[in-house]
């Protein structure tokens, strides 16, 4: 088969083949979050110290009952998205194509799977295949030809064609942004010349300021590419306004229209609910145009802030709080899980349910 190439990344028309190699998968597929992606540069954004509670001493906030509903949720919508892929002749599952479906899991043994291989979640189990099956029954066809599922992108800051900006880099350049480099290959085989972060005495200084996005699924709907993100949600209300001003999404649109060009179609929400009557909903996430012509800009500028407050203040206990009854302290989804922290430092620990983990910069 021929293939077809956007901004380099190999999509055939068929999809049974990427670069002219047929895949090998193992039969769960990969879901879980990217290595570097918004969240990271978002929890900075909303409070410096729930950052270096969760980046820098390494302390799980996240609900473990919400993350795990949706871990496993998102593992069953990835099979089953990678199934209807490779029955319409492939689709490409992470980094590799697949054309037979029988070497993937079902998505109902992809859910106990990766149970299993978590040590965590069967008592949720039940719940998440019910609302599984009650989507399909709903839903018993694909949206249209499925193009990718898990698909990882990354962009880096520097000068393409004497721009500046964050570009998509090449596939086979994403394991290497944490090395010291003088330029990258883009995704349409350009180069990009990396403005490395600008921080002398910071262990990351002269490395590349880059981020990194897991695509859930690419759908072609009509003659646009559109990018899929599956949320599970305890309560689906039809309001999406406010994921236009998420980050996250904003690097979608960024990252989709170096992609596929004039054939990207945006970006659409699954909304999922976890709950009776287990409402679903497709919306499209809305635009927002004035952010993203300086998104990479701030994610420059959120990169060095975060690096000098590591150089001048060492003790993570001690970075700056928000501080404030009706922000990020008390949000829309309820009180900050490291709320405690803030009010008894260490000693807090002892109220919580949390893990601890490794510093991660």
């Amino acid at each position: 088969m021929t293939a077809h190439y956007q901004c380099g990344i190999g999509f055939s028309e068929t999809g049974n083949r990427l670069n002219g190699q047929t895949m090998t998968i193992k039969e769960l597929i990969d879901a879980g979050r990217s290595s570097r992606g918004w969240s990271r540069v978002g929890t900075h954004m909303r409070c410096q110290q729930l950052f270096a509670y969760t980046e820098r001493l390494g302390i799980k906030l996240v609900s473990a009952e919400a993350l795990t509903r949706g871990s496993i949720g998102h593992v069953g919508h990835a099979h089953l998205h990678a199934i209807w892929g490779a029955r319409q002749g492939g689709v490409l599952v992470n980094t590799e194509m697949v054309d037979d479906p029988t070497r993937l899991l079902s998505p109902r043994d992809a859910m106990l799977a990766w149970c299993d291989l978590e040590g965590r979640g069967h008592d949720m189990l039940d719940q998440m295949r019910s609302v599984f099956d009650r989507y399909v029954e709903r839903n018993p066809e694909p949206p249209g030809r499925v193009v990718a599922v898990e698909w990882p992108m990354a962009a880096v800051i520097g000068y393409k064609r004497g721009e500046w900006g964050l570009w998509v880099v090449h596939p086979d350049e994403e394991s290497r942004l944490d090395e010291e480099r003088q330029s990258v290959v883009a995704c349409d085989d350009e180069t990009i010349q990396i403005d490395p972060l600008n921080m002398p005495g910071h262990p990351d200084d002269g490395k590349p300021v880059y981020v990194t996005r897991r695509v859930d699924a690419v759908i072609e709907e009509g003659d646009r590419r559109v990018i899929w993100d599956h949320k599970f949600q305890g309560w689906v209300s039809g309001k999406v306004r406010a994921y236009s001003i998420d980050g996250g999404f904003g690097l979608f649109r960024h990252m989709g229209k170096q992609v596929f060009g004039e054939k990207f179609g945006g970006v659409r929400l699954n909304l999922i609910q976890t709950t009776d009557p287990y409402k679903l909903s497709r919306p499209k996430v809305p635009q927002s145009p004035h952010r993203d012509r300086h998104l990479a800009h701030l994610l420059w500028e959120e990169e060095h802030q975060i690096a000098r407050k590591d150089l001048d203040q060492p003790n993570y206990w001690e970075w700056p709080k928000s501080m404030h009854e009706a922000g990020p302290c008390q949000g829309q989804y309820g009180t900050c899980a490291g709320l405690d922290l803030c009010l008894y430092g260490e000693a807090g620990q002892k109220y919580l349910n949390i893990e601890r983990g490794s510093r991660d910069r």
